[in-house]
């Protein structure tokens, strides 16, 4: 059987690791920006009670938020990611889970060579409670014949209290369980299929299940008929293939320590670079940059900062000349002289794909300047992959520009592929 694990609440449960004061009160997590406000990234329960939701701008709620006193924390990519390390360590250490893998910061994919649901409930509740012992994270699991099953088999543990955080999804449970799951809650199908889908009467995923295989192929591509294959209890995905990706990021613990901005800038150009590039291979564009900085906390006789700060680009895009700008821009806002840093990143958030564009109404000849754009990149693409990685380069990468390998955060990955964070 496939297993997943999915962190509940991550980032708001990341932050309350070292805040338990703060556990049972309603606390949000959200993104900084230029203008001082932000959007909420994750809440807890006790958020989700008084009516947050994720996504909401701050300002909007701000009435909500100080009436229910909610505690607002800012965003700490480099915090979630140690944690997920964390997690990932642990669950390898038990060597209870096959090819364990990450899809995102938040999730786990693996398999469990045994089919008999008591016997996996007693695994799966092993690795509920040497999870949260051990890194202070609650998560829900849940099993199915396929990726997909188990995941929607965590849907469902996540959602019914009477499930204690498992659900064991079976062949005898599988119908009654895509008849109650809206088309749209199903990985792997796009926004942009989802009316079209409804319209010709797939409301859930038992639906989309009960159609014929060839015609699904034929009207909504090859994704969706490995979809059909999964639902209908047929392995027929790879984590490296499936679309639906939450961000990229590329970073380095350096080998030593830097102050310096120009060295900064010149490695996380680089990382920006090898992002964009991978979002154009996925043909996908972002629509948020981030950008980290953090010094070495493990040596105490320095000072210690960490800081990061995030930029949404007015349009999606997977240009690295625009990516590079705007990590340029956040580099300046985040950055302190005198501090030794040891790691910096990139994330490019907010994934769609690319022929799911919004153009900027108020820009005159955008389509025009984006394809121009695109029709460069497709250049230097193709030159740096017939004549070596970065042989074609931005000036400010640097003269000795590499090839950035990434840490693997919320990267899709094969099964068959090293899994070393």
């Amino acid at each position: 059987m496939y297993v997943h694990l999915d962190c509940n609440n991550f980032f708001v449960s990341c932050e309350l690791v070292s805040r338990p004061e703060l556990k049972g009160t309603p606390v949000v997590v959200a993104n900084n920006n230029d203008n001082g406000g932000g959007i909420i990234l994750a809440l807890n329960q006790e958020a989700k009670a008084v009516g947050l939701k994720r996504g909401n701008p701050i300002f909007q709620v701000k009435q909500l938020i100080e009436t229910h006193r909610v505690t607002i924390i800012d965003v700490h990519h480099h915090l979630y990611r140690d944690i997920s390390h964390r997690i990932m360590d642990l669950v390898r250490e038990t060597e209870m889970v096959l090819n364990f893998v990450q899809y995102s910061v938040d999730e786990f994919f693996g398999e469990m060579p045994d089919d008999d649901p008591v016997a996996l409930r007693g695994y799966l509740q092993q690795l509920k409670e040497m999870i949260l012992d051990k890194a202070s994270i609650p998560v829900s699991c849940g099993a199915g014949q396929s990726y997909t099953l188990a995941k929607i088999a965590t849907h469902f543990a996540k959602r019914y209290p009477g499930y204690r955080g498992i659900c064991i999804m079976g062949p005898d449970k599988r119908k009654k369980a895509l008849s109650l799951l809206p088309i749209e809650e199903v990985w792997g199908i796009g926004r942009r299929r989802v009316k079209d889908m409804q319209a010709n009467g797939i409301k859930t995923a038992l639906d989309f299940a009960l159609r014929n295989e060839n015609a699904l192929r034929k009207y909504y591509g090859v994704t969706a008929a490995r979809t059909w294959k999964e639902l209908n209890g047929i392995p027929a995905i790879t984590l490296a293939s499936h679309e639906k990706q939450k961000s990229i990021m590329y970073s380095r613990t350096f080998a030593g320590m830097t102050s310096s901005i120009e060295v900064l800038r010149r490695e996380l150009s680089n990382y920006a670079v090898a992002a964009t590039r991978r979002l154009r291979v996925q043909k996908a564009l972002c629509r948020t940059v981030t950008i980290f900085l953090a010094t070495n906390r493990h040596r105490n006789d320095l000072a210690q900062y960490t800081n990061e700060a995030t930029l949404r680009l007015p349009t999606a895009t997977d240009d690295s000349s625009q990516v590079i700008a705007a990590m340029m821009h956040l580099l300046q806002k985040i950055y302190l002289p005198n501090y030794q840093y040891k790691q910096a990143g990139v994330i490019l958030g907010d994934i769609q794909h690319s022929d799911s564009i919004q153009l900027d109404l108020f820009v005159q000849n955008q389509s025009q300047d984006i394809e121009r754009h695109r029709r460069l990149m497709r250049a230097i693409d193709g030159i740096n992959s017939k004549y070596g990685s970065n042989r074609v380069r931005f000036a400010v990468q640097g003269r000795d520009a590499q090839d950035e390998q990434p840490t693997g955060f919320m990267r899709p990955r094969r099964i068959e592929d090293d899994q070393s964070k």
